[in-house]
């Protein structure tokens, strides 16, 4: 079972691996490809893609994402075969850390090739219509100026430099800002929506924003300041998944992620 480079002619097949409760891998992949920060790869058998993921380069951490084995060709060993190659493909002297987001599909793949289970992610769902409202005075639209703001609170919050693959989403993001000071910031459309904030006006305030968008949300687990304000606008817990990491463990601050981006990128 060798991999290969996932390439654009790949994308016309993706839907045959789509799972059911994520978006749509299409534009993920279409990512993946066109970012010099993106290895995407396949496994396929007589023209047919069997197996699929990505691993995404930061400074000096990666993330693995969009692991996704088609469901008539599970139990062949081919979920661990994509992961060990993309592992493979990593400078590990470089990239010192290694995350994902763990489903219970590719848990037990994780467990045996080494990773640890960090935290877990709190996934939640609206149960009510929430009307739309005015946002805060204190939410504004991106400027450049706010820049390295931004990227010094990801920074702080993640524990990583995520500057790269940020840059290419910030232009759409809303920020909390007062004195003239970013305290958080909310990007919607891209992954999950997320919600970084070094503050909990902040954080409240975006996460009130995001609910007229979305009507789920994902954050670790340990925030409970933020799960029980989403629980007062009505959204209710429905599942865990786990935040898991291979090699050095890092210090980052899961109460600053008032929501996360997404999967492959915490």
């Amino acid at each position: 079972m060798k991999s290969s480079e996932f390439l654009p002619a790949d994308l016309a097949q993706l839907s045959a691996l789509q799972p059911p409760d994520w978006g749509s891998l299409i534009p993920r992949f279409e990512y993946f490809i066109s970012s010099p920060h993106c290895h995407p790869i396949k496994i396929s058998e007589q023209g047919e893609l069997v197996a699929i993921g990505t691993s995404i380069l930061h400074a000096d951490t990666a993330w693995l994402a969009c692991v996704v084995v088609h469901a008539g060709h599970r139990k062949k060993g081919l979920g661990n075969a994509i992961t060990e190659d993309l592992i493979a493909n990593i400078n590990r002297t470089k990239f010192k850390t290694i995350y994902l987001d763990a489903t219970e599909y590719g848990y037990p793949v994780y467990l045996k090739l080494g990773f640890e289970v960090e935290t877990t992610y709190t996934h939640l769902r609206s149960t009510s219509n929430l009307q739309a409202a005015s946002s805060s005075e204190f939410i504004v639209p991106f400027e450049a100026h706010y820049l390295p703001q931004i990227l010094a609170i990801d920074q702080h919050i993640s524990g990583e430099d995520r500057s790269g693959v940020l840059s290419d989403f910030i232009d759409s993001a809303l920020l909390y800002v007062a004195d003239n000071q970013v305290q958080g910031f909310y990007i919607p459309g891209w992954g999950d929506g997320p919600i970084m904030a070094i503050s909990e006006a902040a954080g409240a305030a975006l996460i009130k924003r995001r609910a007229q968008d979305e009507s789920a949300a994902v954050l670790p687990s340990d925030h409970i300041f933020a799960i029980n304000y989403l629980n007062e606008l009505s959204f209710q817990h429905y599942k865990l998944s786990r935040r898991m990491f291979l090699g050095e463990k890092r210090k980052w601050q899961p109460t600053g992620i008032y929501n996360r981006i997404s999967g492959q990128l915490g």
